[in-house]
C-alpha cells in the first residue's frame, strides 16, 4: 500500500471534505479524488460515504484511518529516531533534579522515557536547584527539575509536580504519634530547615508557611540535602517542613504526620535554555504530560 495514498486518505478523512484536503495538501481536487479511488479500487471496499455533506467514512473507512494514523505516527517516529541518530542527538541525555524530587517524581518518568527511546543514554544528576540553573547555562545538563522560583530571562520553565508537606518530628517527640498537627502544636520547637545556598527559595516558602501558621521555631539548624536534614530531625535536633515524597527515605528514629491546616503546595518546574528546546526535551516533557494524564484518569 503506498504510504501517499494513506496520507492523502487521513486528510480526507479528518477533513470530511475533498476540497478542503486537497487545499491542506497543495493539489486540485480532481487529482486528488482519482487518487482515493485507486485506494479504494487496491482494497475493493467504499472507503467513504459521497451521499452525505459532510462526506462520512464507511465502516471499513473508520477501520482504515485508525490503523492508518497508527502507520504514519510509526513512520514519523523512525524518521526522528534516525535523524537524530543522524545528528548524534540520540547519544547522552542529561538531567539535573533535586534530591527531594527524585525520590518520587523522576522515577517513573525515566522509566517511560527509557521505553520510548531505549537508545538514548540518560545521566540523572542530584543538583540544587541554583547548581542546575548553572549547569543549564554551562551545557552541563539539557533540562532540570527545580523549586520555584526561576529567575532567568534565558530560561524556560513549566510546572511539572505538585506534592503537599508534611511534618518530620523525632520519634521520641512528644506530638510524634498524633494523628495530623498544626504547625503552631509546634511553638517552642526548633526547626530544621534548607541551607539558603542549597535551595533559597525552598527555605524562604518554609519560613513564609511557618510565619503564616503560627509557628516560631526557637532556633533553626540548617541541613544541604534532605537525607541530612532527616538525619538531624533523627537526632533530636528539630523537626521539619518536607515534601511528602520524603517519607519514601523511610529514616529510622523519624517520624512523619500530615500538615492540619491549608498550606501551599510544593512545587517542581522542568526548565531548560529557551535556544535549547531540544527533541529530546520535547519528548520528556511529553513522558511527563503523558503519565499526568493517565494519572488524573485514573482518580
Amino acid at each position: 500500500m503506498d504510504i501517499r495514498l494513506l496520507r492523502y486518505f487521513v486528510t480526507v478523512a479528518e477533513q470530511r471534505h475533498f476540497g478542503k484536503a486537497a487545499d491542506i495538501l497543495n493539489m486540485a481536487q480532481p487529482p486528488l479524488s482519482q487518487q482515493i479511488r485507486l485506494l479504494e479500487e487496491e482494497l475493493a471496499v467504499k472507503l467513504f460515504d459521497r451521499s452525505s455533506r459532510p462526506i462520512e467514512l464507511t465502516a471499513a473507512g473508520r477501520t482504515l484511518l485508525r490503523e492508518a494514523r497508527q502507520i504514519l505516527s510509526q513512520i514519523k517516529r523512525a524518521e526522528t529516531l534516525t535523524q537524530r541518530a543522524g545528528k548524534s542527538e540520540a547519544g547522552h541525555f542529561r538531567i539535573g533534579i533535586t534530591g527531594s524530587a527524585a525520590l518520587e517524581f523522576a522515577a517513573p518518568v525515566i522509566a517511560i522515557f527509557n521505553e520510548r527511546f531505549p537508545e538514548v543514554q540518560l545521566s540523572l544528576l542530584e543538583l540544587s536547584s541554583p547548581a542546575q540553573i548553572a549547569a543549564l547555562e554551562k551545557g552541563s545538563i539539557q533540562i532540570g527539575f527545580v523549586r520555584p522560583p526561576v529567575i532567568s530571562d534565558e530560561i524556560s520553565s513549566r510546572l511539572v509536580h505538585q506534592e503537599p508537606f508534611l511534618i518530620a518530628l523525632p520519634e521520641r517527640h512528644p506530638l510524634a504519634h498524633t494523628t495530623g498537627l498544626r504547625l503552631r502544636d509546634l511553638n517552642g520547637t526548633p526547626l530544621v530547615v534548607f541551607d539558603s545556598a542549597e535551595a533559597p527559595g525552598f527555605r524562604e516558602l518554609i519560613l513564609h508557611v511557618c510565619h503564616a501558621s503560627g509557628y516560631t521555631p526557637t532556633a533553626m539548624q540548617d541541613g544541604h540535602q534532605m537525607t541530612t536534614m532527616l538525619c538531624l530531625v533523627a537526632s533530636g535536633l528539630g523537626v521539619a517542613l518536607v515534601p511528602q515524597s520524603a517519607r519514601r527515605l523511610a529514616l529510622e528514629g523519624v517520624i512523619f504526620q500530615p500538615v492540619l491546616e491549608e498550606t501551599p503546595t510544593v512545587d517542581l518546574y522542568a526548565i531548560w535554555l529557551k535556544n535549547r528546546h531540544t527533541p529530546l526535551v520535547h519528548d520528556l516533557l511529553t513522558a511527563i504530560d503523558d503519565l499526568r494524564s493517565a494519572a488524573a484518569l485514573a482518580r
